[in-house]
């Protein structure tokens, strides 16, 4: 994981953390009254600065958050 570019907002966080649950963009974009391309938008920045590569990432990446911000 990169430093601070690893810094998510807080609409970011919220969609990498459904992702982590499965949902798919549609189900997010529903969730969060967003569409489902904006959800692809926010997902590919959360990768990015998280320094991964897809949704099976996410459960790692963001446990390891998780206990940076303890």
């Amino acid at each position: 994981m990169q430093g601070s570019s690893a810094r998510l907002t807080e609409q970011e966080l919220n969609v990498a953390r459904l992702a982590r649950e499965g949902l798919t963009n549609r189900d997010i974009g529903a969730r969060l009254f967003i569409s489902a391309r904006t959800a692809e938008y926010h997902l590919r920045k959360v990768f990015t600065k998280l320094g991964i590569r897809g949704r099976a990432e996410l459960k790692t990446a963001l446990a390891e958050l998780d206990s940076e911000a303890r």
